[in-house]
């Protein structure tokens, strides 16, 4: 029996802050230190900054990661729907605007595992296609059987110029202004409704 038929898709990319954990990073705050307005990409708004001035910017985001790998939760069922594509056969993803010591602190806290984390220190961030399309490569699968699941926008624009079906995952408060995700959930049990759906409702 393919266990994969299970689930609606055969893999899913997960961004980390915001989707596989509750948001930690306060990143107002971070702009505020940094000394750049609200809105707007903040790694480009960095990247044209003078050199010293890149410098001190990622250091001051660096501290507010640091200090955010000790305050990390995971979402709420976020564990048991990993599990649960696991079991099922679904590859599972993370492409991450944060470092790769981060996502493997994250990792060997709560005993998580992933086929594929990509992280800033890969050669192209969000909302570049680049990490997606890489995934899709590795894993041998069609864009079209890959969800890409965020909280932000970039998350949104990246799944969508990979040609990929996406889904906003909406924290408290928050709304995805000005993308057009394919799906919206507010928990990871509405997460794990939509990737395991009644057999009669699964995607041709």
């Amino acid at each position: 029996m393919d266990n994969s038929r299970q689930s609606a898709f055969l893999g899913v990319v997960f961004d980390m802050d915001g989707t596989l954990t509750v948001p930690c990073l306060d990143f107002n705050v971070i702009r505020r230190q940094i000394g750049v307005p609200p809105g707007g990409d903040l790694a480009v708004q960095i990247a044209e900054m003078l050199p010293e001035e890149q410098e001190r910017a990622w250091s001051i985001i660096e501290s507010h990661e640091a200090r955010a790998i000790k305050n990390q939760q995971l979402q709420p069922r976020c564990a048991e729907v990993l599990s649960r594509c696991r079991a099922a056969g679904v590859r599972l993803g993370v492409v991450t605007r944060n470092v790769e010591h981060s996502v493997t602190q994250l990792c060997a806290r709560f005993r998580l595992e992933f086929d594929t984390v990509l992280t800033r220190e890969f050669e192209h961030m969000k909302p570049h296609p680049g990490p997606v399309l890489h995934i899709l490569e590795t894993w041998g699968l069609a864009a079209k059987d890959v969800l890409v699941v965020g909280d932000y926008i970039h998350d949104i624009q990246c799944g969508h110029a990979a040609g990929t079906p996406t889904c906003y995952f909406q924290n408290p408060g928050r709304s995805c202004v000005g993308a057009a995700p394919d799906y919206v959930v507010s928990s990871m049990s509405e997460l794990e409704a939509l990737l395991f759906p009644p057999r009669h409702q699964q995607r041709a």
